[in-house]
């Protein structure tokens, strides 16, 4: 269960993780990974009205790419991914930056596959199909939680 903060705006998420450097994007960084252009292109959009800068992969190595390049604020990203699945990425994220918040979404999740996770768990899973208020309610709780 996802404990919700009273921060339900875009502006006030902004104001929350403003920089402050002039010139400077100061927008939140998201990066979504998924496979399916559909989920990414509904997360780019609640990401987007939500006041996110948002990059998307659609899969595992081109996200990794992107995060090490450039480390999001927080990291939604697809259980089933090709050429390196959603657990592996996940590990790699959490090795590279503990504290980088990341949600997994799948539309089934076996108790076998937490067992391969180990120590290393998301700090959200939400099933497919997406809901909009649960799911923006995570991304904003999450990256909240940071400042």
């Amino acid at each position: 269960m996802i404990k919700l903060l009273n921060i339900t705006t875009p502006r006030r998420l902004l104001m929350l993780l403003d920089s402050g450097s002039p010139g400077k994007d100061s927008r939140p960084k998201l990066l979504v990974v998924d496979d399916e252009g559909i989920i990414c292109q509904r997360l780019r959009e609640m990401g987007e009205s939500l006041g996110f800068q948002v990059l998307v992969a659609h899969d595992g190595p081109e996200a990794w790419k992107l995060f090490s390049a450039d480390p999001p604020d927080l990291v939604i990203l697809d259980l089933y991914l090709p050429r390196m699945n959603g657990l592996m990425l996940l590990s790699k994220i959490k090795q590279e930056r503990p504290r980088c918040p990341v949600i997994l979404i799948t539309g089934f999740l076996h108790e076998r596959a937490l067992q391969f996770m180990g120590g290393t768990r998301p700090d959200a899973t939400i099933f497919k199909p997406l809901n909009q208020t649960q799911t923006s309610e995570a991304m904003l709780k999450l990256v909240s939680a940071r400042t």
